[in-house]
């Protein structure tokens, strides 16, 4: 009996462990446009676009362009035809991709 008590309680407190990362990453995710503005694709460095041609980036053409006020970060949003739902992938100015912390 005590064993079922235990990894019950054990249950409770991963469970309860997960929740705030989730919350975390939705945070993040909502928040990755934040001191970002809205250009045209025209505007985006030509290694940024090089960069795009990567087959991982299909679909980037008709994508939403973000970039902050100093010109050193970008996020190009893409909208996934077959889900519907849109992937932000991070670049610096020289078009690599950056991975979020």
């Amino acid at each position: 009996m005590l064993l079922i008590v235990a990894v019950f309680c054990l249950s409770a407190v991963a469970v309860k462990a997960q929740d705030p990362q989730k919350k975390d990453t939705v945070t993040q995710s909502q928040n990755y446009r934040q001191d970002m503005v809205v250009i045209k694709s025209s505007d985006l460095p030509a290694s940024l676009r090089t960069t795009l041609q990567d087959a991982q980036y299909t679909g980037w053409e008709t994508g939403t362009f973000y970039t902050n006020k100093t010109k050193d970060t970008y996020v190009v949003e893409i909208k996934d035809a077959s889900t519907n739902k849109a992937k932000a992938f991070r670049f610096d100015a020289s078009g690599k991709p950056m991975r979020d912390n």
